[in-house]
């Protein structure tokens, strides 16, 4: 152990017994996994008798682990006491005077009151039960090239790496550097061919991800859920922007046997009825819109899609399969190949919870292409199955594509027509559409229909309407003032006088005073009897 000096099995005791006393299994759990996790940066002696270290957590924390007298060890950290920190840094000085990791693992099943050779044996269990389920690689090397089959490469994958997940029950840290290792045996390839490599890789990893889900209990597995999709999503954007790189067309021989590999890879997740991780569906997807360039590859999977459904069932405990997946997947094929109404077809038999994100593409691909016909059909289709549940969240992208419509079609009254019928939950859309659209009188109408007293909208709106086209403002102001003095309270007469004040500079600016003082005299007549009523209209010099 270079630059490090050794504890005694004495002060190695102290300082364990102390830890023990004074963490709780939790801080112990942590420091573990702060350990684990590579969190611990520099453990050096700085005396006969103390250990230092730099942890990386929130911010950098210095620790002082002092064997001789415990009680003057210490962090830096804002945690009061002692703290996960200082368990970090004692098991990380274990690795270091003990590389195998044997001496960190039985100090942590110690503090924790676990039988240390229970774990000492299991571990030995494992790597006995690894070494007899290994297949020798064919090849006979330490590792492949890119002569090897995608098959051969995934055999040599999982008995390096496909057991990776077993140190993933917190986090997915462990899978990066498997990541970046299998990327780095294709270093020296041809680009064509390492693009697809990789492509492989995460596929691999992240099926490494969902074992390693499989593992958390269910009272942790949503928080773990958002952990472990936050870290993956990179992996799964490359994948993506790999994808986008392809070029079928331009394919050998030898790439296309590796595109179906990692295309069946995806189908198969897919098909999974499950609860899984990651979107898997799209991950096929997403490699199947640009396969399906070739016209013979779509019909093939289109193929393997219905025997896929048909064998489903066929053979009792046999896994159900996802018929959701395979009409989505259907459908995307479908349309990808330009028939919209085999594609409508199986989009009506999938979940539509699961297949909208799917649907709305295809819809606003036919908008920007302007295939009126077809995008009236994706459209109805939409509408049949939003109306039934409309509520303020599912009808978003549905009210953006009757906006879009109507833009390109104003004199189509059936864009309007859609969105009105889902009121009042598309209230913010439709009118801000009226306002972009300059169509004030309807945007007018929308705010008395539903009761929108003027001080509840925005101020740059109110202005732009009492600018571009006042005369609208003005059935506004009554309704608003009228509900006010409703309100039989101090507080409403006040907002009614206010509204007043802006309703009199609406009238001058129509040039329409004679109708305001008759307007305004009826009110003065109608509430004489509230007399609180008429002291704010004093106050706010209505009245003299």
């Amino acid at each position: 152990m270079r630059g490090l000096e050794r504890y005694d099995e004495k002060q190695l005791d102290a300082i364990e017994r102390g830890l023990t006393e004074h963490l709780s299994d939790t801080l112990i759990k942590r420091g573990w996994e702060y350990y684990r996790n590579g969190h611990v940066i520099n453990v050096k002696f700085s005396s006969e008798d103390t250990l230092y270290g730099m942890v990386s957590g929130t911010e950098m924390y210095a620790v002082i682990l002092d064997a001789g007298k415990f009680r003057y060890s210490k962090c830096i950290c804002p945690y009061s006491g002692y703290c996960k920190h200082m368990a970090a840094v004692y098991f990380a000085y274990l690795n270091k005077a003990d590389p195998t990791g044997f001496a960190a693992k039985n100090a942590y099943r110690r503090m924790l009151g676990i039988d240390p050779l229970a774990g000492i044996k299991l571990a030995a269990d494992n790597i006995m039960n690894r070494n007899q389920q290994q297949k020798p690689i064919e090849s006979g090397n330490d590792t492949l090239d890119e002569y090897a089959a995608p098959e051969e490469w995934q055999r040599w994958m999982a008995a390096e790496y496909g057991e990776t997940w077993r140190s993933c029950r917190h986090s997915l840290h462990a899978l990066q550097p498997v990541l970046s290792a299998l990327k780095g045996t294709s270093r020296t390839w041809d680009k064509p061919l390492q693009r697809l490599h990789w492509m492989n890789v995460i596929l691999f990893v992240l099926e490494q991800a969902e074992y390693a889900i499989k593992s958390v209990d269910s009272f942790s597995r949503y928080y773990h859920e958002m952990s472990f999709a936050r870290m993956a999503e990179p992996w799964v954007e490359h994948f993506g922007n790999l994808v986008l790189e392809l070029q079928p067309a331009e394919m050998s021989e030898r790439e296309r046997q590796w595109t179906e590999h990692i295309v069946r890879i995806a189908f198969n997740r897919a098909l999974k009825q499950e609860q899984q991780l990651f979107d898997w569906p799209y991950l096929y997807l997403a490699a199947a819109e640009k396969f399906s360039e070739d016209a013979s590859w779509r019909e093939r999977e289109l193929s393997a899609l219905i025997q896929a459904e048909t064998e489903s069932g066929a053979n009792e405990g046999e896994e159900p399969v996802n018929r959701s997946f395979i009409h989505t997947a259907s459908a995307m094929l479908s349309f990808f190949g330009g028939d919209d109404d085999r594609a409508l077809r199986h989009f009506g038999l999938a979940d539509f919870s699961r297949s909208q994100k799917m649907i709305y593409p295809c819809a606003a691909q036919r908008l920007q292409e302007q295939r009126w016909e077809l995008f009236d059909r994706w459209m109805a289709f939409l509408r049949d199955r939003i109306y039934p549940n409309r509520s303020g969240r599912t009808i978003g992208p549905f009210m953006m594509l009757c906006r879009h419509a109507d833009e390109h079609q104003p004199d189509n009254p059936q864009w309007t027509s859609y969105m009105t019928e889902l009121l009042p939950h598309s209230y913010s859309e439709l009118s801000s559409h009226w306002l972009a659209m300059q169509k004030y009188e309807q945007w007018a109408d929308l705010q008395l229909l539903l009761g929108i007293k003027p001080d509840e909208l925005g101020v740059q709106d109110v202005k732009e309407v009492s600018k571009e086209a006042p005369h609208v403002m003005l059935p506004l102001y009554h309704q608003s003032i009228d509900e006010w003095i409703s309100s039989r309270n101090r507080q409403g007469y006040r907002m009614a006088v206010k509204q007043l004040k802006k309703l009199e500079r609406l009238y001058k600016a129509e040039k329409n005073t004679e109708t305001w003082n008759r307007y305004l005299s009826g009110i003065i007549k109608k509430n004489q009897r509230l007399r609180a009523f008429q002291e704010e209209l004093w106050k706010g010099k209505l009245v003299t």
